[in-house]
């Protein structure tokens, strides 16, 4: 069993295009820099979000908001708030977002890493990219996709005077899955992967979590997303199901987990004892398909309702996504994480501390703007960050539904 075996297989319970894409990550960083050419990204850390959102170090587990100005703070906590009206007025929002020929999804990663230089500690943001794609409704219409890196860069004011006291380095080693690795101030031209070149009409990124677990294809049609329910507590059963074999591995438990346990659970799942989703999981799945799937207005916004209605996630007005866009959040309850010296990690980045996952929406439109992982309680790796940070994120640049086949824009985002 390889790495991306372990990977489709557990934590990040990735879809077939966040599985895709971090294939790609993946062979650019085992073929090592000299041997880069080619490939859009660079990203090893592989910063998955049931897609790319929980960070995965080797087998196990280890594991800032960007402001309209291009630097990065940590975001202000904005006003709880629970699943009353408030959000109930952004699902409805959704529900009048248009449709169209092309299906397209401008999103970006990153994951941010602590420097640690004699004149005092930063934290920038490395494993940057950029990654564009369109699915045609019809088969004759294509699909394509297309990415590219994108410049790694202290996270924040503060961050960006201790690089300067630093010396202003072009080049960031850091420590992702079971080694060192540079990441630089550079971006790369788009490049067209082939092989996200093909026929339109299929889909993936929608609730098959099991089937996903298990290595199986799954895709869907316009008109399948078209019969799913709209009524919210009936999606509720399909999104979040109880879980059970390979599915119901714990990501959290797999932070200690040495490489023999895990070898030896997964000879036997039968072991695995069957359990009910965490409000963390369900996050990742709606995030999964609200990025990454063309759902029909009236079934977005009752995803969104049914999310807004589980347990231990909370409504958090007055906030913003990692471009400094204004947003209302769905905010699953904190987990603690621990990384450990398991694969050869070392101390500087081994501890304990506590992270959040949410998702924020455009409170006018009811468009989801990011998915991101926001720090909680500072400690281990992150001892030195502020609480609220965002440790990665997955942003929604722009998407949707479009009469003109998509092409990629020019202008970096940042």
């Amino acid at each position: 069993m390889d790495e991306l075996d372990a990977l489709r297989m557990l934590a990040a319970d990735p879809t077939e295009e966040s599985v895709a894409a971090g294939r790609v990550r993946l062979e650019a960083e085992t073929r090592g820099p000299a041997r880069r050419r080619g490939r859009p990204f660079s990203m090893p850390r592989l910063t998955l979000f049931t897609g790319f959102g929980l960070t995965l170090v080797g087998a196990g587990a280890a594991a800032a908001v960007m402001m309209a100005s291009g630097t990065a703070t940590p975001r202000a906590p904005g006003t709880p708030s629970g699943a009353d009206g408030t959000f109930m007025e952004v699902a409805a929002k959704a529900d009048l977002l248009p449709s169209g020929r092309y299906w397209y999804s401008d999103q970006i990663q990153g994951q941010s890493y602590m420097q640690r230089p004699k004149t005092g500690p930063y934290a920038i943001f490395g494993a940057h990219s950029e990654t564009y794609r369109f699915v045609g409704a019809q088969k004759k219409d294509g699909s394509g996709f297309w990415g590219r890196d994108l410049p790694s860069r202290p996270a924040s004011p503060e961050d960006e005077a201790a690089w300067r006291r630093a010396g202003s380095p072009s080049s960031f080693r850091v420590w992702s899955n079971d080694h060192y690795y540079v990441y630089r101030d550079k971006a790369t031209p788009w490049v067209n992967d082939q092989a996200g070149q093909g026929a339109g009409g299929e889909f993936t990124g929608f609730g098959f979590r099991e089937k996903r677990a298990a290595g199986e294809k799954t895709t869907m049609t316009v008109a399948d997303f078209a019969a799913l329910p709209t009524d919210p507590s009936v999606l509720a059963k399909r999104m979040f199901p109880r879980l059970t074999g390979r599915a119901a591995l714990d990501p959290l438990a797999l932070d200690t987990m040495s490489q023999e346990q895990l070898r030896k659970l997964l000879e036997n799942t039968a072991s695995i004892p069957p359990r009910d989703m965490t409000p963390r999981e369900k996050i990742f799945e709606a995030g999964s398909a609200l990025k990454d799937s063309p759902l029909p207005p009236k079934v977005r916004a009752a995803l969104m309702r049914a999310l807004a209605a589980q347990p231990g996630i909370r409504t958090v007005k007055n906030t913003q996504d990692p471009l400094g866009r204004p947003g209302v959040a769905l905010v699953a309850d904190p987990v603690k994480r621990t990384v450990t010296g398991e694969y050869g990690t070392p101390k500087n980045e081994q501890g304990t501390y506590s992270e959040s996952e949410e998702l924020v929406f455009n409170e006018k439109t009811g468009e989801l703007l990011s998915q991101q992982n926001v720090l909680v309680e500072p400690g281990g790796p992150y001892v030195a960050r502020k609480a609220g940070s965002v440790l990665s994120y997955w942003i929604v640049r722009s998407g949707g539904w479009t009469n003109t086949k998509p092409h990629p824009p020019v202008k970096l985002p940042f």
